[in-house]
């Protein structure tokens, strides 16, 4: 007999005598809802299933008793928790209910006919729209040709199954598991799916992220390898400046000196010689001059290039090396373009005054030449300052053409000018560059908005002077030739005869021995004593350098009397010897005055040296 099921409420399923079914399944339950008008087809539903499970219990323990062994564990088959609604809108609402809870139903047997409501071909359709999962049974005991068609055009279709009342028992379980075990699979696969998709996409960012730092790091590697060649190339070029510097001062040497000679001929010989004759060859000189002096300031440009300055950085008012620069430069623009200034007084840098106000010069000159025959705008250039608590800015703005930005980032570079043939070298803004760095400053460059350039000079600040207290200034000395007394002894060691020739023309009228290599100027300070030896610091062979350390040994002391003589683009293994020792050293090609003022200075410092010993 089969025990009445109460009707289900307005308020929810109908209830069960008993212990609530559980709403959780375990790993292995499965939740299924029945969904049919007839209270004792949910009961039959519920023995099935519990038959099922019964049976399977039994045997184990039928089968544990006659072979006297122990029962085995709970069979790993499917479970179900059976849940009970008598009307389609209600199996709706717990299959919503479910889906939300993230309990899902994963099958549900429903009557074809469950009056008044929906039945169960429209519910069905419900139910399969609202969970993409479910698998719905229709359980129907009447052979329609109407609803068989409703059944065909429903969405989800694949997921529908239907069963003639009345059913078996063991078809009902088996389709069940069969059902369910499909549910289960489908989820399962689509958790995989998912988690697959997941690890793709962090595989894919991971490899994103790789890839982008690769290209971070290929970049700054490009970036370190093109900043070594040009270090590479700079350092090549260096070492061939100072040899090319040392190769161009020997003649250059000879040549200004000589021609100081010849001038200082012509200025005796006036009024001994015809008038014209005399103006010609002065006007030749003067050309000859004009044109070492050129050559001069080139070399000059090539060793600044190719080594730093190591002099010490000195406290510098910017307004005062402004107005020095601008000084030198007004002539040159006179009629040309205008120039403005406003630098404020007081602000002071670190630097070497000479070197910036070298720089401000080519700066302004660069920026007159890019003007060129600029009319409209007015050509205009202005000078400008401003200071902070680290920095002190100084700008240098025309409003000419601007630079090609195709090559704006190439101007520091050495030797590369777009001035024509012969009208560059491609040195001025490297040697700027050169000697800002070299000042612990930077230079940058970039175009105005609308017309012009603007070049920045940025230097480290210096501290501002306490009050009453002058700010030092290192002025250059001018004062008279040093008197030479009585003519001393000189030896002159350098492997260039005219450069020997010159310099015995230029200091008489002192004693001048010349010699052109260092083992014979070693035999001649064997035998003899000199008040000052001038030694050519780079000669084939035997240098400068090994001259100093022979002759201390041959006679300790002596070394003391040497001044070399520089090509001014000494190696650096040469450099650092002359840093290293006491001795003077003078840079070819020479100033007449300024040699004959240092031989007089030293040749009268080691007599009165000897002088006070003897005493």
């Amino acid at each position: 007999m089969i025990t009445p099921i109460p009707v289900e409420s307005a308020e929810g399923p109908p209830r069960r005598a008993g212990p609530e079914p559980e709403l959780v399944p375990s790993a292995t339950a499965y939740r299924v809802l029945v969904a049919d008008d007839n209270l004792s087809i949910h009961d039959d539903f519920s023995r099935i299933f519990a038959a099922a499970e019964t049976q399977d219990d039994r045997l184990d323990e039928l089968a544990a008793s006659l072979f006297d062994e122990e029962r085995p564990p709970a069979p790993a088959g499917p479970r179900f928790t059976l849940e009970h609604v008598t009307q389609g809108r209600d199996a709706l609402t717990r299959v919503l209910e479910a889906r939300d809870a993230e309990r899902p139903y994963a099958l549900v047997f429903m009557d074809v006919r469950m009056p008044p409501g929906w039945d169960g071909v429209e519910t069905a359709a419900h139910v399969l729209e609202a969970d993409p999962d479910v698998r719905v049974v229709l359980c129907t005991a009447y052979s329609e040709r109407t609803w068989r068609k409703r059944v065909e055009a429903l969405r989800g279709r694949d997921r529908l199954l239907v069963l003639k009342k009345p059913f078996d028992a063991l078809e009902v379980h088996q389709l069940a598991c069969a059902l369910c075990e499909r549910w289960a699979m489908v989820r399962r696969d689509r958790d995989r799916v998912l988690d697959l998709e997941r690890s793709v996409s962090e595989q894919r960012g991971e490899l994103a992220a790789a890839t982008a730092h690769l290209r971070s790091e290929i970049e700054n590697r490009t970036q370190a390898e093109n900043l070594l060649r040009k270090a590479q190339r700079l350092e090549g070029l260096g070492r061939l400046a100072a040899g090319l510097c040392h190769e161009i001062n020997n003649p250059l040497s000879f040549i200004v000196t000589s021609t100081e000679l010849i001038e200082h001929e012509l200025e005796a010989l006036q009024g001994r010689m015809p008038e014209g004759p005399h103006a010609e060859l002065s006007e030749l000189i003067g050309a000859i001059s004009v044109g070492a002096s050129r050559i001069a300031q080139l070399v000059r440009n090539i060793k600044l290039f190719a080594r730093h300055s190591e002099a010490t950085a000195e406290l510098i008012a910017i307004d005062e090396v402004v107005d020095s620069a601008l000084g030198m430069l007004r002539h040159r623009l006179r009629g040309r373009a205008e120039l403005l200034a406003e630098i404020p007084a007081g602000a002071l840098v670190l630097g070497r005054r000479i070197e910036l106000e070298q720089v401000l010069v080519n700066l302004v000159e660069n920026a007159l030449h890019a003007m060129g025959s600029q009319q409209v705008p007015a050509p205009r250039i202005w000078v400008g300052a401003r200071r902070d608590e680290r920095r002190v800015s100084v700008a240098v703005v025309d409003n000419g053409p601007g630079i090609d930005l195709a090559i704006i980032d190439k101007i520091f570079d050495p030797f590369f000018t777009t001035k024509s043939v012969g009208a560059g070298t491609g040195l001025g803004l490297s040697i700027c560059h050169t000697l800002v760095t070299g000042m612990g400053g930077t230079i940058d460059v970039r175009n105005n908005e609308g017309r012009g350039v603007t070049f920045t000079i940025s230097l480290p600040a210096a501290p501002r002077p306490e009050p009453g207290r002058a700010m030092p200034v290192d002025d250059e000395v001018t004062g008279p030739l040093a008197d030479p007394g009585r003519p001393g002894r000189i030896l002159v060691v350098d492997d260039e005869p005219l450069v020997l020739s010159m310099l015995r023309r230029t200091l008489q009228p002192h004693q001048i021995d010349t010699v052109s290599c260092v083992p014979d100027a070693l035999a001649r300070c064997s035998r003899e004593r000199y008040d000052l030896i001038l030694c050519d610091i780079m000669m084939p062979g035997l240098d400068g350098c090994d001259f100093y350390r022979l002759l201390a040994q041959l006679r300790p002391g002596a070394e003391s009397r040497i001044v070399f003589i520089t090509g001014g683009g000494s190696l650096e293994g040469v450099q650092r010897f002359l840093d290293r020792i006491p001795n003077r050293h003078i840079d070819k090609p020479f100033d007449s005055r300024a040699l004959r003022r240092l031989v007089g200075e030293e040749v009268m410092r080691r007599r009165a040296a000897t002088d006070s010993a003897t005493v």
